[in-house]
């Protein structure tokens, strides 16, 4: 059985952040940050109630919207 081998890159990229981390980001508050992350074209991935989202994802999405 082979092991999975991570480089440090790819651990990297598959950082989750959360809201807290969003609005941090973004420079908003929490509350507006959950309904950014809401919105349709937001890459959310959903934990039980969490809200997150991975870290490329996130400045991919955000790197091509305005909000």
């Amino acid at each position: 059985m082979s092991e999975l081998a991570l480089t440090a890159k790819e651990i990297n990229l598959m950082k989750f952040i959360g809201t807290k981390e969003v609005a941090a980001l973004m420079g908003c508050s929490i509350p507006v940050a959950r309904q950014i992350m809401r919105r349709k074209d937001f890459p959310l991935v959903k934990c039980g109630k969490n809200l997150k989202v991975m870290a490329s994802k996130f400045m991919e999405w955000a790197s091509t919207r305005r909000i």
